[in-house]
């Protein structure tokens, strides 16, 4: 259990902010245009679009102030994840009053409807599935010629493999991001991939930790779950850049 919960922090190191308080305390500028434009409405949305299974909350607009923060009735509200009508489209407040560019965490300046995103549909999530396996068969390919009739050749193998899965994360991060993110990023993605190792080393140091006998199979643990974490953090690196205007696509 403990691994697991590892591996799932690791994951949301990873994603930008981890999508929380995006445009919560924004500049003079931003919040007084958004401040305006929300006196505007009769009612705003609230809508984190880039959540999965996330459900739009109407706000009606009853009170509007700000300071470093947007209120509305009293609330502060996080303006990357509010919504107004204009015609027949929904706009991003936060796009809109200068708080973040348009498509800054895989967030669009437009939506035709709230509850249909390109980025939640099952074909997105597939097709990030599937790019995801055809680098990893790609990336086992690679050392397919190596030998692997010893444990150190099978801890080489899956080094490589595992090395080729960081390269094609980095690729997508590069894609995605900006350079500030970017960078970022990078560096929670080693820290999680050391975690890993620093995870099994507190194993290792008390033999009846090991999973059967020591040095023996158990010596593979740590590459097959770091490989684990890589894929997983592959696809939704893949799925986020194809819900951003076909990025990766």
């Amino acid at each position: 259990m403990k691994k697991v919960a590892l591996i799932l922090v690791f994951i949301l190191l990873l994603s930008p902010k981890a999508y929380a308080d995006v445009c919560v305390e924004v500049n003079d500028k931003s919040a007084a245009k958004a401040a305006e434009l929300i006196k505007s409405q009769k009612e705003i949305y609230d809508y984190c679009s880039i959540c999965n299974d996330a459900i739009p909350q109407v706000i009606r607009v009853k009170n509007v102030k700000y300071d470093k923060k947007v209120y509305v009735n009293d609330n502060a509200i996080d303006l990357a994840h509010i919504y107004f009508k204009q015609g027949n489209k929904y706009l991003n407040l936060g796009i809109v009053s200068g708080c973040i560019e348009d498509g800054a965490y895989g967030i669009s300046a437009t939506l035709d409807n709230l509850t249909e995103f390109h980025h939640i549909k099952e074909n997105d999530k597939e097709q990030a599935k599937q790019k995801a396996k055809a680098i990893f068969d790609k990336c086992v390919k690679m050392v397919e010629n190596d030998k692997s009739k010893t444990m150190k050749d099978m801890i080489e193998r899956n080094i490589k493999i595992n090395n080729c899965l960081a390269e094609a994360i980095k690729q997508e991060i590069q894609k995605g991001f900006d350079t500030e993110q970017q960078a970022q990023m990078l560096q929670n993605l080693e820290q999680a991939r050391k975690g890993i190792w620093n995870f099994y080393n507190d194993i290792y140091t008390d033999n009846k930790y090991c999973y059967g006998q020591c040095g023996s199979i158990t010596s593979l643990l740590p590459y097959s779950d770091e490989g684990f974490m890589l894929m997983q953090m592959l696809e939704r690196l893949l799925y986020i850049n194809i819900a951003k205007k076909g990025i990766g696509s």
